[in-house]
């Protein structure tokens, strides 16, 4: 018979974020844009309900929910729902979800079940914990805390904790565990027992196990759930009962979780002193496994700030410095990525016959992924145009360079063209980016025409196209960064906006055009978070 499991594990990995190890209760596990979703993921790219995994005639499985980019499961695009083996890798745009665990909860565990079998001894509150009295108890826990300063790794300090507090308590089983999202079942679990051959789950009523969790109470009990063969028995099987003492992992006002023993009754009674013990025990034990989270959470993400540092000043080459300076003409160009690093991108390359080459590209994605695709367009872009190609075969290039390299679910959309200065004709190429806008005298063209993104196909074609930039006018191209960019309430900016605003700027230079489609954004976007890149490029001609 297939047991279906209780939960399941999977890592998160998002860009410019360090990693997230979650625990789910068994359920459709929701994929998505959207907030609401079990595991949201803040990704322009992604459907606001994007994909799901679920348990199913015993087998977990992943499903896309008819996204536009689709989900990717180990490098393949899902055409259909796949089966989840553990260490599967499944690619949402710039995220992945690691799934590790797909099977029921091992033997042996801390169990809260509901039950009644329990009958409280004592309960004391948490914030009662701390007494000066009794010597002995108080060497034990400053030698403890001392034993606790060493840093440990998580994976270690768990077994450490466990040593302790069974050389210090030696109790029958002692168990030490993490609560899951519902506060109700148990996450991460160890185990210690004294009888090895103890292959039984240990077990606490729900109803104790709220009064530990919800009222922060350190509490004592007896397992009063044999209490008919205890009628039957004689003193020796009669020694068998159980007491035992639960105490929470209490942080601030959060708990983390709780430090469970019990014992034969051949230990003896479980006095207050020992209850209050094992809740000064469980109060050193709940600051360090948060300060040791706190420390590796930490260092995670300092690793990831450092290499994102070092990338910033790679991709930082890859744009222009400085744009050239040809009579006639004003130039001027702007990136804001919205984290460290991103996925826009923007040059012009002047050639020895005076004809200058341009580009504006848009990596889907963000962060580090989407950088490393930028990067391989940027070289791409500054090596082919050595051969002074046509710009629909310079995307067509681009495109064929890209093709066979990337992952389903990256791509990129471009403006690249070239102007002959003499005369201001613009030749240039789109693919399936934001259309140009032609500031002209006395209105504002939208070069709307539009071909197959970058990068997905191989066989994809590109068209020609020409427009000719007369004395004042400017060619505006910007990424969706600009017409995609959101307020507070969630409304876009939109290109016909964009458009409006940039009537009265004929004969206004590239930078003042430029600055103020900056402006605008920054403006309507308010106190909202940036969510995208923002790239622009205006070439005027005086």
């Amino acid at each position: 018979m297939t047991v279906e499991p209780r939960s399941v594990k999977v890592t998160v990995y998002q860009p410019n974020v360090a990693p997230v190890r979650m625990s789910l209760p068994v359920q459709t596990i929701t994929l998505g844009r959207a907030s609401d979703c079990t595991i949201p993921i803040r990704d322009k790219f992604l459907s606001r309900r994007h994909a799901e995994i679920s348990w199913m005639d015993g087998k977990w499985l992943v499903r896309d929910c008819g996204s536009v980019n689709g989900t990717v499961v180990n490098g393949a695009k899902l055409q259909g729902p796949a089966i989840l083996k553990p260490g599967d890798r499944i690619v949402l745009g710039d995220s992945e979800i690691v799934f590790e665990e797909s099977a029921s909860d091992p033997p042996s565990q801390l169990v809260a079940i509901d039950s009644d079998s329990h009958a409280k001894s004592l309960a004391i509150p948490m914030r009662d914990m701390i007494d000066e009295r009794g010597r002995e108890r108080v060497g034990v826990l400053a030698s403890l805390a001392v034993q606790f300063i060493e840093d440990r790794p998580m994976t270690e300090l768990f077994e450490f904790i466990l040593d302790r507090v069974v050389a210090l308590l030696r109790p029958s089983r002692a168990a030490l565990a993490l609560l899951g999202p519902d506060m109700k079942s148990f996450d991460n679990v160890r185990v210690r027992r004294s009888d090895a051959s103890d292959a039984l789950d240990l077990v606490i009523s729900r109803t104790l196990l709220s009064e530990v969790v919800e009222e922060r109470n350190v509490v004592s009990f007896v397992d009063t759930s044999q209490d008919e063969k205890l009628a039957r028995a004689d003193s020796i099987v009669r020694q068998n009962i159980r007491s035992a003492v639960c105490a929470p992992l209490v942080v601030g006002d959060a708990v983390l979780g709780v430090l469970y023993l019990d014992f034969l009754a051949i230990r003896g009674a479980i006095t207050q002193e020992d209850v209050r013990l094992v809740g000064q025990i469980a109060r050193l034990a709940g600051a360090k496994l948060e300060t040791t989270r706190l420390r590796e959470e930490a260092l995670a993400k300092a690793k990831i700030d450092e290499e994102l540092r070092t990338a910033y000043t790679i991709q930082s080459r890859l744009l222009p410095t400085v744009l050239p300076a040809i009579e006639g003409y004003t130039f001027c160009g702007a990136n804001r990525p919205c984290k460290i690093v991103g996925g826009d991108y923007y040059d012009v390359i002047v050639r020895p016959d005076g004809r200058i080459y341009f580009i504006v590209a848009d990596v889907s994605g963000k962060g580090i992924t989407a950088a490393l695709v930028m990067s391989g367009l940027a070289m791409a872009f500054n090596i082919f145009t050595r051969t002074d190609p046509g710009p629909a075969e310079l995307v067509r290039d681009l495109n064929l360079t890209l093709a066979p390299k990337t992952s389903p679910t990256k791509f990129a959309t471009l403006v690249a063209g070239v102007l002959d200065p003499v005369t201001g004709r613009v030749d240039y190429a789109n693919a399936g980016h934001v259309p140009p806008l032609v500031i002209r005298e006395h209105a504002v063209e939208t070069l709307s025409s539009t071909d197959m993104v970058v990068g997905l196909f191989a066989s994809a074609q590109y068209r020609p196209q020409t427009v000719t930039l007369g004395s004042g006018d400017a060619l505006v191209l910007f990424t969706d960064g600009v017409t995609e960019a959101e307020n507070e309430r969630e409304d876009q900016l939109g290109l016909p906006a964009v458009a409006d605003l940039l009537r009265p700027f004929h004969r206004r230079s590239a930078t003042d055009i430029v600055d103020s489609i900056d402006g605008c954004v920054a403006k309507f976007m308010g106190e909202a978070t940036a969510g995208d890149d923002v790239t622009l490029l205006t070439i005027g001609r005086c």
